[in-house]
């Protein structure tokens, strides 16, 4: 019997540019789960996660391109302040 949780990932992942930056935009779900979590990954690869989730992937999607280009590249780059994600 295998216990292990079935991870739905979105067709809408990907990644995008910021400032001269790459980030991975990681959108999914466990299996049973209709909400979707968001991560954003930079090029050091330090993983920053929504609290909330969202809806629908495309939501996910916008939320995130609206935070990069929002609060800027530097904000999700390792070894600075985190941001404050909602």
């Amino acid at each position: 019997m295998d216990d292990e949780p079935v991870l739905v990932d979105s067709a809408l992942s990907q990644e995008i540019e910021v400032d001269g930056y790459v980030f991975e935009i990681n959108i999914f779900r466990l299996g049973h789960e209709t909400s979707w979590t968001l991560e954003v990954v930079d090029e050091d690869n330090t993983s920053h996660v929504w609290d909330d989730t969202f809806a629908s992937d495309l939501s996910a999607l916008m939320e995130a391109q609206k935070e990069l280009r929002s609060m800027g590249a530097k904000a999700f780059m390792a070894g600075e302040a985190p941001p404050t994600l909602h």
